[in-house]
């Protein structure tokens, strides 16, 4: 008997958390959400064509530059590269004016390559903190560039890095030999003023 109950119910609220969810449009994007967005379709593509899904969030330089990418280079740069993300927030929002906003955030992966099976505890790390200018058009807000991009790559090494043995501290490192025509150089110091 309970069962009977149980299945209108949950119907009843995976259709009222839906329709709140899929309601919502892409007007309806804050500029944190559509950068989020954009990111996680990026770093997870599997064809070519979700380029246009990319397209949907940009406007400016960084639209430009997904139409000019040929399709191998969307191929290279996204779905051939196989990423595990770590971590990621936004850092900061700067609000330039009620159209125009700066976010900045915080992006940690592991780059695993084309390797499917590569093991992302050796992978190379990246963390990248970027600054994107954020544009609200036509009532929706869209990524217009990057204004600002640090990154850092941590590489795991096999090996101990060992440094080369080097003059001890009573030695002094080997003079520079110089050839017959070629003369020391000499430090000139100007002449003191005669004194009066």
């Amino acid at each position: 008997m309970r069962r009977a109950y149980f299945a209108p119910l949950l119907s009843f609220f995976i259709l009222v958390g839906c329709s709140k969810m899929c309601g919502s449009g892409r007007n309806d994007m804050t500029p944190e959400q559509v950068v989020q967005t954009y990111l996680d379709i990026s770093l997870n593509m599997t064809k070519v064509q979700q380029k246009q899904d990319l397209m949907k969030l940009t406007t400016g330089n960084l639209k430009n530059a997904l139409v000019q990418a040929p399709d191998d280079v969307i191929t290279a740069a996204f779905i051939k590269q196989n990423y595990k993300l770590e971590r990621y927030s936004v850092v900061e929002r700067r609000d330039r004016t009620p159209r125009e906003t700066e976010i900045t955030f915080l992006l940690t992966y592991r780059n695993l390559g084309a390797d499917k099976k590569a093991n992302p505890d050796t992978a190379p790390k990246t963390t990248t903190e970027n600054t994107l200018s954020v544009v609200k058009e036509d009532g929706a807000w869209f990524i217009r560039d990057v204004l600002g991009k640090k990154t850092s790559i941590d590489f795991l090494l096999d090996e101990e890095i060992k440094a080369a043995p080097g003059p001890g501290i009573d030695e002094a490192p080997p003079a520079e030999e110089t050839g017959p025509d070629e003369a020391a150089p000499v430090q000139t110091v100007p002449p003191a003023e005669p004194t009066k």
